[in-house]
């Protein structure tokens, strides 16, 4: 994870044994080892294990996913799907890496600008 994407200073964590159920919104980076069922709104670098898995639309500065999503993804920067990542659901990013074996199962639209979508 170091140096992969440009973070801030504060790191939250969601450990691999919980499950949330609501939607989360804040700043900083948050890394997700659990499982969420509601939408991610972060103003920071969102990291998904391939431990993890959201029910719920994504918005992220830069994203980073390695587990399972059924939701929108929308991400300000870049976005990278790891090879054991499974999405279901649209994709809205301006930079986009998709690793060999990674299943992507929506459109993929590539964004010149965030200010395209607002």
């Amino acid at each position: 994870m170091k140096n992969k994407l440009k973070t801030i200073d504060e790191l939250s964590l969601i450990a691999k044994h919980l499950d949330i159920k609501g939607n989360l919104i804040g700043a900083g980076d948050l890394k997700i080892d659990g499982k969420i069922e509601g939408d991610v709104t972060l103003d920071g670098n969102l990291f998904l294990s391939d431990s993890a898995s959201i029910k719920g639309n994504i918005n992220a500065n830069n994203f980073e996913c390695n587990g399972i999503v059924e939701g929108n993804i929308f991400v300000k920067e870049k976005l990278t799907i790891g090879s054991k990542s499974k999405i279901v659901g649209d994709i809205k990013t301006k930079i986009l890496i998709i690793e060999e074996g990674a299943e992507v199962n929506g459109k993929c639209i590539a964004l010149k600008n965030y200010e395209e979508e607002n």
